[in-house]
């Protein structure tokens, strides 16, 4: 039997190679995902005022609660 600081450190090293493994599928299905990406911008003949609105859409929802939640605090403060 082993012991549990064995087990331990077998769980930390079978997690890392886990995390390894995870980040190496999400760099190769990224780079797949660009492919179609750029495949289906081809096709059909996108440009970058079709998919302004898409990308700001996501973009763009941090930065506007944070600007609210600073208005709304300035209003309070006067």
């Amino acid at each position: 039997m082993s012991t549990a600081s064995e087990q331990l450190a077998a769980a930390i090293k079978a997690a890392e190679e886990a995390t390894a493994k995870v980040d190496a599928l999400k760099a190769e299905s990224r780079k797949e995902d660009l492919a179609t990406v750029k495949l289906l911008i081809e096709r059909h003949a996108f440009k970058a005022t079709d998919l302004r609105p898409e990308l700001k859409a996501t973009r763009g929802t941090a930065a506007k609660k944070a600007a609210a939640t600073k208005s709304a605090a300035k209003k309070k403060a006067r």
